[in-house]
């Protein structure tokens, strides 16, 4: 399973993320164990996930947490034009990623889509193909 960088860890014991730390790290688990070379980090008011440590590596996912209410995260994927699953759709907000297809909004007290793993590998192996 790969990593979330020492920044994310950082991040996610000051508020106002500290409200979805577990939530975020349970969803973050499921998007990192496609590959031990994943790598979660912090840019900005997001997580992004790449293939691989480094600048130049690809980006195959990202979360964004929204602490309004409902607290929520949106996990924006990186997946083929084409692919269309319940759940997934365009952004619900004003977020823009380059080569993101799909996002998936979980609300804090869903569970975890048993699908986001199959999504993330799909977008992982679309990232690095």
């Amino acid at each position: 399973m790969g990593l979330l960088t020492q920044r994310v860890h950082d991040r996610l014991d000051v508020l106002p993320w500290k409200f979805l730390r577990d939530f975020f790290v349970r969803v973050s688990e499921v998007i990192l164990e496609i590959s031990p070379e994943a790598q979660g980090e912090l840019a900005g008011n997001y997580v992004k996930f790449s293939t691989a440590s480094g600048a130049t590596s690809p980006v195959y996912a990202a979360v964004w947490p929204k602490m309004s209410l409902p607290k929520r995260l949106i996990v924006g994927l990186a997946l083929p034009e084409d692919f269309e699953a319940a759940g997934l759709g365009p952004p619900p907000e004003r977020i823009f990623y380059q080569g993101f297809t799909k996002f998936l909004v979980i609300k804090e007290e869903q569970t975890v889509p048993q699908e986001l793993s199959t999504w993330a590998r799909l977008a992982y192996d679309a990232a690095t193909h």
